[in-house]
């Protein structure tokens, strides 16, 4: 899907930045089991619909559990932010739907190398997964580090992006 990118928070203070995500290697972590967060998220008027699924291996195969979903056209639009535990290890990527205004419905998956059987390893960290309503990504370097894992994305110069966005947030089990 174009315009479809995944990216983790990397740096700290003033240096932070969104570093796009190309490969496992990336990612990987030491930790057998991780929580999941998703922190916020967002899509503007260019959607009619987005699901977002992540994608678990199991015996019976790659199994959907749903992390965010938004339907322009129901009574409550939007899906909230919730957490969730899971093996590491058992993480396969992410697979989005999406649905643009006037258009049919377009599916593919954010693999950042998380498909193709490699599981994902993801690392403790706050991760941003952009859905453009056009083919171009979003500008990773144009996108401030929110402060507050609630805050919502904005743009460098304060603005609200032209994209629709999940953050979330992975950290060691309990």
């Amino acid at each position: 899907m174009p315009g479809l990118s995944l990216a983790r928070l990397e740096g700290e203070g003033a240096h932070r930045r969104w570093q796009a995500l190309h490969t496992c290697a990336a990612a990987c972590g030491e930790q057998a089991r991780v929580r999941i967060d998703i922190d916020a998220l967002a899509f503007p008027e260019a959607f009619d619909s987005v699901a977002v699924e992540a994608m678990f291996v199991t015996d019976a195969g790659l199994r959907p559990f749903r992390i965010a979903t938004f339907d322009r056209g129901a009574v409550s639009p939007m899906s909230k932010p919730f957490g969730f535990e899971a093996a590491r290890d058992g993480v396969a990527g992410l697979r989005v739907e999406r649905r643009l205004a006037g258009d049919v419905l377009s599916r593919d998956v954010a693999s950042a190398g998380f498909l193709g059987g490699v599981h994902a390893q993801l690392a403790p960290g706050r991760y941003l997964l952009t859905l453009a309503s056009d083919a171009q990504s979003a500008r990773l370097a144009d996108v401030s580090p929110p402060d507050a894992a609630s805050d919502a994305v904005t743009l460098r110069d304060g603005s609200v992006p032209p994209f629709g966005y999940v953050v979330f947030s992975v950290r060691a089990a309990a």
